[in-house]
């Protein structure tokens, strides 16, 4: 059966959190939206798309030889290990990037976006960029640096594929985005989350179209 042609019910996004158990500073977190056919008391919802990731809010930005970040990054994927990567080793293209002078001084915290998934019936109806604006309301706060890749799903993706779906993610100009460095970090986008921006058409409601 077809989830987006199913009239029962209804669907709506909500962020979830929760304490990472060993490190107090750190939050995960995942957005998702899904399917409700009760009361939401009682129904957990069938999830049918997700943008997950963690908040490291320690009050600075990792370096090179700062264990604590390295451990924080290290626990959990692949490319949260290559964030951590391209934060230290590419403070300066991040802050040519973002047009500040220091990293360290213009921000406190970092929230990773690492994985994004949505059900195949759902797909495009641009709920990518909407999972994300979720993600900006609920994190928005002064001092924010965000960072993600643009990897589309398989195995031997070509650069051009990541700098394709890291377009994408840019046109939503709230977002606020920009690109590491196309050629040394290709699909590496930046931001600066200073405020929890809502965007005006956004509900927590969503409508198939």
């Amino acid at each position: 059966m077809d989830d987006g042609d199913d009239d029962d019910g209804y669907m709506a996004f909500d962020t979830r959190f929760r304490k990472c158990p060993d490190e107090p500073t750190v939050l995960e977190w995942t957005v998702g939206l899904r399917r409700y056919c009760g009361d939401t008391r009682d129904d957990p919802g069938k999830l049918l798309a997700s943008l997950t990731g963690f908040l490291a809010q320690p009050g600075y930005i990792p370096e090179d030889d700062d264990d604590w970040y390295f451990d924080v990054f290290d626990m959990r994927s692949q490319h949260a290990m290559e964030a951590f990567r391209v934060l230290v080793d590419d403070t300066h293209l991040i802050q040519k990037a973002l047009k500040v002078k220091s990293l360290s001084d213009e921000f406190s915290a970092i929230a990773h976006l690492d994985r994004m998934w949505v059900d195949p019936n759902v797909r495009g109806r641009g709920l990518g960029l909407r999972l994300m604006r979720e993600a900006q309301h609920a994190l928005g706060r002064y001092g924010l640096l965000v960072i993600l890749k643009a990897h589309p799903d398989g195995d031997n993706v070509p650069s051009a594929a990541f700098l394709k779906l890291a377009a994408y993610y840019q046109s939503d100009k709230q977002l606020g985005f920009v690109p590491v460095s196309k050629r040394k970090r290709p699909g590496w986008l930046v931001g600066s989350w200073e405020e929890p921006l809502v965007h005006p058409s956004d509900t927590i409601f969503f409508y198939l179209v």
